[in-house]
C-alpha cells in the first residue's frame, strides 16, 4: 500500500454543491474525480506530467478522453510529432 496524503480546501456548502454539480455536468460521477482532472489538465497546459491516479482505470481514460473530444479540447493530427522534432 502506498503513502496517500489528504489535500483539502475550505468552501461553503453552497459552493461545494456548485462544484458537485458542475462535475456532474462534465461527466464526473465525483467531485474528487472532476478535480484531480482540472489539476492534471493545468499541469499538462503548463507543460507539466501529472498523474494523481495510482491505478488509473483504463474505462474511465477513456471517458475522459471522449469528453475531451466532445468538448472539442483536441489537437490537430498533424501536430502530433511536433514534440519529438523538437528534442
Amino acid at each position: 500500500m502506498t503513502d496517500r496524503e489528504y489535500v483539502g480546501i475550505h468552501i461553503s456548502s453552497e459552493k461545494r454543491q456548485q462544484l458537485e454539480t458542475l462535475a456532474q455536468r462534465q461527466g464526473y460521477d465525483a467531485l474528487d474525480d472532476y478535480l484531480r482532472a482540472l489539476i492534471e489538465a493545468n499541469a499538462k497546459a503548463h507543460g507539466e506530467s501529472l498523474n494523481l491516479e495510482d491505478d488509473e482505470d483504463p474505462i474511465e481514460g477513456f471517458r475522459e478522453g471522449w469528453r475531451d473530444v466532445m468538448q472539442g479540447n483536441t489537437f490537430p493530427v498533424s501536430t502530433l510529432w511536433d514534440d519529438l522534432e523538437d528534442e
